[in-house]
């Protein structure tokens, strides 16, 4: 997790200098430095969650009742 946030870091501090040495508008910083941010902590969520949810637990989910109910007609 601390590598993550040290990578997401030295992102947003090279995206920070290039937007203010081109000098870009405030809207472009908060777009680019507020996605920036939001993938680091979706990314930071995933690393925490990584045993407790995944992929095959949602799809398993959602067709387990469906498997279920083809299983029964047999």
């Amino acid at each position: 997790m601390i590598v993550i946030g040290i990578a997401y870091i030295c992102i947003i501090g090279y995206e920070w200098r290039y937007l203010t040495k081109k000098r870009r508008k405030k809207r472009t910083f908060a777009a680019v430095l507020g996605t920036a941010v939001v993938m680091c902590l979706f990314l930071e969520a995933l690393y925490f969650w990584e045993h407790q949810w995944t992929i095959a637990k949602l799809i398993e989910g959602i067709f387990g009742p469906v498997e279920k109910l083809l299983k029964a007609g047999k």
